[in-house]
């Protein structure tokens, strides 16, 4: 039976901020947060009279108790077993260990008492303490597997994970999916994002091939909240709040905890889960080093250039109260991808009835990436006589370096006709995270104290993106977009590729930095009551404060090659290529001057569409030089528009304060209540500005810098209810309300006004609300393992998006509009009025056939479903009348349309099976996801969504007669999945992309 109890020395997992009491103000200057001040003085009386009250709600007759406390280990191995139940035979006293197996047990009275240990995969054990008042009691309980024989030296590491991940999960107060540190061990992933895959209710975003972002129960990446031992990480996406996890290596992990429904000691911004990432802490007294080398293949590029090194070290010092864990990561990998992508119309807009979808344009581009990356992480701690002091630091850097060679179909028959288009692009993206925590927990008489301060830094730095472009203007042999019988396959064959009038049409560099800088204090505070020996409970408050600096700068230069516009350029070009004479027209050069003949596109996506000549990227890098070096406004010159529009900067406030009991009745019952108070006030600066009319509108963009000032505040409740009925079956239910902050994109002051249309980022968007109630039910012992039904339902309001095009009725609405703007165009975001939901329930299970005769009992599954709904009104203004006075007034229509949310998957399924016999491990693993909706439109023709996603993964290792020695061998992506979506009015594809198979061989090596 699995109980829950009071987890006074527990990790603590989650980022909490203090409260504070809303205030608005608007200003045009970066002046300090107005009403910021009286905000934290309020919170701060608030805060004291919580702790007060909390002091004299406990007061009570401690002074004859004492204290139990120990740790739970394997018999063999010696390995700690964390989520283990520890609980006192005739009491409702107990707790559950943490991650270094260690539990502590306070106010226990005076007596011997038979100490009972639960954890399943392992064999119950019972041993007697005796309690002496006043003192600390000790005590090691080690257990044994089950399914072992006298010979059996250890628990199978695939079976050990898969226990520690049943445990974590049952012991947990909240609803939760584990992946425990053993269980990442043997997970043949290329990083976190990937392991966490794994879980229920999670599909991924991939780049590359490779998982950068996670969607969980159908809510986009920015729905979730990724932290590190509850530290949030910062937003390293330009506009939204989404973390790119492709950067963490799973190696240095202590364990993942994906929380579905959270409690109110956790930062309620979160509508999907929050996605907690553990450091490794030393747990060994014997000096441990881990080394890991492998070489990487990749068959979409047919490259061998990838590799991989990990050590590590661990050690405890000082008779085990000093702990020093580091590792060290360095990496490259092939992240390469063939993609597709193409723009759909609808001819005719008749409303209620099928329209006629017809293709726009398409790209080809073939992708040659590769990433290099390193991380660190570096965790000490220090056991106190009554508490525990630790400094966790994880750092992050990686480089990846990008070519694009593209070839994209314009049949649309706007001012210049149809198109064809060469062009190439060269990047490079260097992302850079880095956190460190000072974590300090101490008893201090009957209290238990947990400070943490945090600083967390996110950099994502573009230090050159460099592009070129060659045009074959029309016609060029496709025809026009009026064909609707033309799929996207068709194209490349029909295209008229006459090179010789095709011209170099423009050149252009970009640098981008964003940059968001977070500072975090959180203090949480319990106190036990005990009732009765059968009634206990655990009062627990506090709240924190975190500052977070964040800002967007863009750089944008172009140019071009013509006699006609740029004769000085040419001239250069000229005479630094004489060649080029005889074929540079008046237009500027042609395409076949700059042919990369070595460079081959292969088996661009599997044959079924053929690239046309590939663009030399050193010539074309000497081309730009060229061009910056003469830098006259007609051959290069700074973009003063695409610079400045893209800017801003801000800065962000959170607080909040909670307060929860957690009452436990007996064994069998836990009742968790509590509030959580938590605000966000921002102040974000963006340029506003309107076009220039003529030929300086590149050069010279007026505009002026404004600033907002906003703070919203929200009261959330939470309950949840655990009932034990039986040593084998487990409900949780639970009701929690969460919010969503609107994207930073979103909420800056930025406004353009063009010659004809509006482009308007809302500042006064409100937070989005979540209401949601789960409930699971759990049949889990030492044969079945853990097998789990989980439903959730929930109502969220306020979410927030895109309006596309709309209307501006009155200037006046739009602080900052001019008043001639009226009947224009406008582009926001807005609050949806509709309240969307999303519903839905997970399955599953994992087990280990321990039990099975011979060669069977080594068999491990892991398997898992999850089906999702939502439903979604998404708002929607059209035309319906304009009336031939000046200024221009516009009768509009504001409806909505139904569909599901963005990101959503309707079934997600995961299976992995395992063997390990001796040294022998193996396992197979199956991902799939069923389509998945990815872009909405009023016209449902011009919907899009996935097609379903197999993909299939290998691992086989083997333990080599040299002691410590293993090698292994991982197979990802075997069957060459693509990625491929839909839409939804011609049944053409919207987009491609493949990556291949890629194999990773190394040994590891444990001393």
């Amino acid at each position: 039976m699995i109980e829950r109890y009071d987890r006074q020395h527990s990790d603590t997992q989650e980022s909490h901020f203090g409260g504070g009491l809303p205030v608005r103000t608007i200003s045009n200057s970066n002046t300090p947060i107005k009403g910021h001040s009286v905000q934290f003085v309020i919170y701060i009386r608030l805060f004291y009279a919580i702790f007060f009250i909390g002091i004299l709600t406990t007061v009570n007759a401690f002074a004859s108790s004492a204290t139990v406390e120990g740790a739970v280990v394997d018999s063999l191995t010696r390995e700690p077993l964390p989520g283990a139940t520890v609980t006192l035979i005739g009491t409702g006293m107990g707790a559950a260990t943490h991650l270094n197996g260690r539990f502590t047990i306070r106010h226990v009275p005076p007596g011997i008492y038979k100490l009972r240990t639960v954890f399943v995969g392992y064999r119950t054990k019972r041993v007697f303490v005796k309690v002496v008042s006043g003192a600390v009691s000790r005590v090691i309980i080690m257990l044994r597997g089950v399914g072992l024989k006298a010979k059996d030296n250890i628990v199978t590491g695939q079976a050990s994970g898969q226990n520690g991940a049943i445990n974590q999960q049952l012991s947990s107060d909240r609803i939760e999916n584990v992946v425990s540190a053993g269980f990442i061990k043997e997970l043949p992933d290329a990083n976190a994002a990937e392991s966490v895959g794994r879980l229920p209710g999670v599909s991924l975003i991939r780049e590359g091939g490779q998982a950068t972002e996670v969607v969980i129960r159908g809510l986009e990446p920015k729905y979730n909240l990724i932290t590190i031992d509850g530290v949030r990480m910062p937003g390293n996406d330009y506009s939204d709040r989404a973390v790119d996890l492709s950067m963490i290596s799973s190696s240095m992990l202590g364990g993942i905890q994906v929380t579905k429904a959270i409690t109110p000691d956790m930062d309620a911004a979160v509508l999907g889960g929050v996605v907690n990432f553990t450091l490794r802490e030393a747990t060994s007294n014997k000096p441990q080093i881990h080394l890991l080398a492998q070489g990487e293949y990749d068959n979409l590029m047919n490259t061998h250039n990838g590799y991989k090194f990990v050590a590590t070290f661990e050690k405890r010092f000082f008779s085990d109260k000093f702990g020093l864990f580091a590792e060290g990561d360095a990496e490259r990998q092939d992240l390469s991808a063939n993609e597709l992508g193409a723009d759909y119309v609808v001819d005719t807009k008749n409303f209620g009835i099928p329209n006629k979808v017809l293709l726009l344009g398409m790209t080809l581009a073939d992708i040659p990436k590769t990433q290099r990356r390193y991380d660190g992480t570096l965790t000490m701690d220090y056991r106190l006589p009554d508490g525990k002091i630790g400094l966790m630091n994880f750092f992050s850097y990686g480089i990846a370096n990008t070519v694009d060679r593209s070839e994209s179909f314009n049949l649309s028959t706007g001012d210049n006709g149809t198109s064809h288009i060469y062009a190439l692009n060269a990047s490079e993206t260097d992302l850079t995270e880095a956190t460190s925590i000072l974590d300090f927990q101490q008893q201090v008489s009957a209290l238990n104290v947990h400070l943490k301060l945090s600083n967390s830094f996110s950099q994502n730095l573009s230090p050159y993106i460099n592009s070129w472009s060659f045009t074959q203007g029309s016609p060029t042999g496709y025809g026009t977009y009026a064909d609707e019988s033309l799929s996207p396959q068709e194209i490349p064959a029909l295209a008229n590729d006459s090179l010789l009038i095709t011209n170099f049409s423009g050149a252009a560099n970009e640098y981008n930095i964003l940059r968001q800088d977070n500072l975090g204090a959180s203090l949480d505070i319990k106190r036990g009551i005990d009732f009765s020996s059968n009634i206990t409970s655990v009062l627990k408050f506090g709240g924190a404060f975190t500052f977070a600096d964040r800002s967007y700068n863009s750089m944008q230069s172009s140019g071009g090659l013509s006699k006609i516009s740029s004769p000085g350029a040419i001239k250069e070009l000229e005479q630094e290529y004489p060649w080029m004479q005889a074929t540079i027209n008046s237009y500027g050069p042609i395409l076949p001057l700059f042919v990369d003949s070595t460079f081959s596109y292969g088996n661009f996506l599997g044959g079924k569409y053929k690239m046309g000549l590939p663009i030399n990227l050193g010539l074309m890098e000497q081309v730009m030089k060229v061009l910056q070096r003469t830098a006259t406004p007609e051959s290069w010159v700074f973009n003063s528009f695409q610079s400045v529009t893209n800017n801003y900067w801000g800065k962000e406030y959170r607080s909040a304060g909670y307060g929860m009991v957690t009452v436990h009745f007996g064994h069998d019952l836990t009742f968790l209540p509590g509030v959580r108070y938590q605000v966000l006030q921002t102040l974000y600066g963006a340029p506003r500005g309107t076009a220039q009319i003529g030929p300086d509108a590149v050069f010279q963009y007026p505009h002026f810098d404004t600033t907002m000032d906003l703070s919203h505040g929200f009261w959330l409740p939470m309950v949840h209810l655990i009932y034990d009925p039986t040593p084998w079956l487990q409900i949780h239910l639970a009701y929690t309300n969460t919010i969503t902050y609107p994207d930073f994109i979103d909420i800056t002051p930025e406004l353009f006004v063009s010659t004809n249309s509006v482009e308007y980022h809302n500042y006064l968007l409100k937070p989005g609300t979540s209401a949601n109630y789960d409930a699971i039910v759990s049949l889990y012992n030492n044969t079945i393992g853990l097998l789990s039904a989980d439903g959730f339902y929930k109502r969220i309001d306020n979410l927030i998006f895109s309006t596309g095009e709309t209307y501006v009725i009155n200037a006046a609405q739009y602080p900052g509009v001019p008043n001639y703007a009226d009947g224009y165009p406008l582009y926001t975001y807005v609050n949806d009025p509709y309240p969307a939901y999303v519903y839905g329930v997970e399955l599953d299970w994992q087990t280990h056939f321990w039990y099975l005769p011979g060669l069977l009992s080594g068999l491990i599954l892991n398997v898992n479903y999850t089906h999702i709904n939502s439903t979604a009104k998404y708002p929607f203004t059209y035309l319906d009348a304009v009336h031939p006075t000046y200024p221009v007034v516009i009768d509009t229509i504001n409806t909505y349309f139904p569909d599901r949310l963005i990101d959503q998957p309707n079934d997600i399924v995961n299976l992995t099976v395992g063997y390990d016999l001796g040294g022998f491990g193996a396992r197979v693993a199956m991902q799939y996801t069923s389509n998945i909706f990815s872009a909405y439109n009023f016209w449902p023709g011009l919907r899009s969504a996935t097609a379903p996603y197999l993909e299939w993964d290998a691992q086989v290792k083997q333990n080599l007669p040299w002691s410590g020695l293993q090698l292994f061998l991982d197979l990802n992506n075997i069957n060459g999945a693509k990625e491929t979506t839909i839409n939804q009015g011609s049944n053409f594809p919207s987009s491609e992309a493949m990556y291949g198979m890629t194999a990773n061989l190394g040994m590891r090596l444990r001393i």
